[in-house]
């Protein structure tokens, strides 16, 4: 694939895929908003005990509903972006491995950002569930992530 071909593929997707993927993401952050900053302090207000916890469970699976609708189309967004991206790096920076490796770095780092954004957005949720629950989540997305490096590394060496 030329770096031609990848601009184009990258702007097929993005207008096949762009505008659902948008709707969702929006939903989900009107979602996040009102259940972080509205929903959430007002249910530990009104009644401390089980009242958070159902509020936050709520908010929790419409928040997932979204994102998870969302993810169909942000993937192959994200996959487009990084061939484009691979291909813009080796023409600025004239890379010495190649490009299908590079590919896999830039596209690993992406999921890595993507993962450390998701679980910042769902940490308030979780801790109204169960203060360690957040916790337990976070390890699982620290393994994750140094898979993905990992991954991006073994890539570049081997």
């Amino acid at each position: 694939m030329s770096e031609r071909e990848a601009r184009d593929k990258l702007i097929h997707v993005a207008r096949e895929h762009l505008p659902n993927t948008l709707i969702n993401l929006f939903t989900a952050m009107l979602i996040w908003l009102f259940g972080a900053l509205v929903f959430l302090p007002a249910a530990y207000r009104i009644a401390p005990g089980g009242l958070p916890l159902a509020c936050g469970l709520i908010l929790l699976v419409g928040f997932s509903i979204f994102v998870f609708k969302a993810f169909t189309g942000l993937r192959p967004l994200l996959e487009s972006t990084s061939d484009v991206l691979a291909y813009e790096y080796t023409r600025r920076m004239k890379a010495k491995f190649p490009l299908q490796r590079l590919k896999t770095v830039v596209e690993c780092l992406i999921y890595v950002v993507v993962a450390l954004i998701l679980y910042a957005l769902y940490s308030p949720f979780l801790a109204t569930i169960h203060p360690s629950l957040g916790g337990l989540v976070l390890i699982t997305v620290i393994l994750w992530i140094c898979w993905m490096l990992f991954k991006a590394v073994n890539a570049v060496l081997i």
